[in-house]
């Protein structure tokens, strides 16, 4: 018996540790939190400091928006004669990563798939073309600039296998 004594009492005495521990930190928690508080306070407030985008980034950008009307278009039957020629300049555009071969192919792909969207001769194929340039540039994406790749995969025209 007095081993189950010591046992329950060890019990006792280990779960009134932990329940003083919580409620100890807790309170930490809460006085460090206002005291966190009060110094953003009474800090001067800073501007943030973000670096410019680069040319890259800024032409992305655009291709992005352009692209996402192109996406309604082509829904709609309407196939484009030609793309922005701007897009060409993927290859010179300046950025802030280090760039390898393996973006300057992905980058020939894109425009080559920009140009089959432009050859397509019915809305299948114009559909077929863009989700094979949005390929492109999640492919690409999964190697360099990780951060639009949800966005980019949205971008693709889903309903494509019911049209058909």
């Amino acid at each position: 018996m007095t081993i189950k004594k010591l046992i329950i009492g060890g019990c006792l005495i280990g779960a009134s540790f932990f329940v003083g521990c919580q409620e100890s930190a807790s309170t930490d928690v809460e006085s460090s939190a206002e005291t966190t508080e009060e110094k953003a306070e009474a800090a001067p407030k800073k501007e943030l400091d973000m670096n410019e985008p680069s040319e890259l980034a800024l032409l992305m950008r655009s291709m992005y928006d352009k692209n996402l009307e192109l996406k309604k278009q082509i829904k709609n039957g309407e196939i484009p004669e030609s793309f922005p020629e701007d897009w060409v300049n993927i290859h010179s555009a300046k950025s802030d990563e280090k760039l390898t071969a393996a973006f300057k192919g992905l980058a020939e792909q894109y425009i080559k798939n920009m140009e089959d969207i432009t050859k397509a001769s019915t809305k299948e194929e114009g559909i077929k073309a863009y989700n094979n340039m949005i390929s492109t540039c999640a492919s690409c994406h999964t190697i360099y600039c990780q951060g639009p790749l949800k966005k980019i995969k949205k971008m693709k025209i889903k309903d494509f296998e019911s049209e058909i």
